[in-house]
């Protein structure tokens, strides 16, 4: 649909307060929602991120000292333990007659969902996205009319949101209404899985892994790959996995003395190449997709060698001398199988490649994560 461009105005930055909601306990993530990261940014961060853009006050509603900074503070939940009690907090410590509320799990929230609530606020209580999968009461618009009906059923132990809706009059905007891309914007994070599945969706950049068993020619197909990508003027990570410790310099060397002296980071640096050498802690090798989010966020693609287990897109190199049987095609079905280059014909659900058609298997990249 079309929507207004009117950004928010000075009238509604000064009228309205912007509550990031930070009470839940995070039980079924098992870690701190707030603190999670994704691409480089934690997800409280981006939440309050787009409350300062637009709104000049802001507060957290829940009891979480550690987020409040200057000018933001925390305020501990009035009627702990639930999504209303974190309305009715931010409501009724805000200086202003409305406020516009988002939480700490949303890792996608898009201000265009803002400026579009506040365009319906006039004569009603509140504005609230409504979608095929219910309504998102946590990034939404209410005013200081709903505080009487909220006190009311949170005193009776009545916490249901949606009966709470019943009690004041309520715009709902329906997923007809919502920009392209709102389903993207309203998603949550609640469980590992969730954050799984948002951090692959949302890989940025794309990430495809050449597996194969040993011997297979996995880093010949890579190196064909990698040339093949920048000829057409992408650019190019390449990572490869060791199941076992490595050294990429020389005994006697400087960099190796220092590195040999216990510094837990060692750099070299030069007109022409810079090298980094990091312990991981404890012997434990980070997660993949941490480490891309650190060092490949300045390329277009990333291709790596192994990491055979993780839940990337995969191209597996097979030879039939080799072994007859597959990796992803074998005892497991891999759902992220990609395509198979091979020596030989194959009869498979996905695009089987000659083992040195690098350009082909290219197109196949590009049209797949680069158009």
């Amino acid at each position: 649909m079309q929507i207004s461009q009117v950004g928010i105005t000075d009238n509604d930055q000064n009228n309205v307060t912007g509550v990031l909601l930070a009470g839940g306990k995070s039980r079924r993530m098992g870690q701190d929602k707030a603190a999670i990261k994704l691409a480089g940014s934690t997800m409280f961060e981006r939440t309050l991120k787009l409350l300062q853009n637009n709104f000049k006050h802001v507060l957290i509603a829940g009891d979480r000292p550690d987020l409040a900074r200057p000018q933001i503070p925390a305020f501990p939940d009035i009627y702990p333990g639930s999504a209303l009690g974190g309305l009715y907090t931010g409501l009724k410590t805000a200086t202003t007659d409305w406020i516009f509320v988002a939480p700490c799990d949303m890792p996608f929230p898009d201000e265009r969902i803002v400026h579009l609530l506040l365009q319906y606020r006039a004569n009603f209580d509140a504005v609230v996205p409504r979608t095929n999968q219910g309504y998102e009461p946590v990034f939404a618009l209410y005013h200081k009319n709903c505080l009487p009906q909220m006190e009311k059923m949170l005193q009776q132990g009545q916490y249901r949101i949606y009966a709470f809706y019943q009690r004041i009059k309520i715009r709902y905007l329906d997923s007809s209404e919502l920009p392209d891309g709102w389903q993207q914007a309203l998603l949550n994070v609640n469980t590992p899985d969730d954050l799984a599945r948002i951090k692959e969706k949302n890989m940025a950049p794309p990430v495809v892994s050449i597996v194969a068993k040993s011997g297979t020619g996995k880093t010949t197909l890579l190196e064909k790959l990698i040339s093949e990508l920048k000829q057409r003027g992408y650019r190019v990570a390449a990572v490869k996995h060791d199941a076992h410790s490595f050294s990429i310099d020389h005994e006697g060397k400087d960099s190796w003395r220092l590195t040999a002296a216990g510094a837990d980071t060692m750099i070299i640096t030069s007109p022409e190449k810079l090298a980094m050498v990091k312990r991981n802690p404890a012997d434990q090798e980070p997660d993949l997709k941490d480490t891309l989010e650190k060092y490949t966020t300045d390329v277009d693609i990333v291709l790596t060698e192994g990491f055979k287990r993780n839940t990337m897109p995969k191209i597996e190199v097979h030879r039939q001398q080799r072994s007859e049987q597959l990796l992803c095609r074998g005892l497991e079905h891999d759902p992220k199988l990609l395509a198979v280059a091979s020596d030989s014909s194959l009869d498979l659900d996905v695009p089987v490649y000659n083992i040195n058609d690098s350009s082909g298997l290219c197109d196949l990249i590009v049209a797949r994560f680069l158009s």
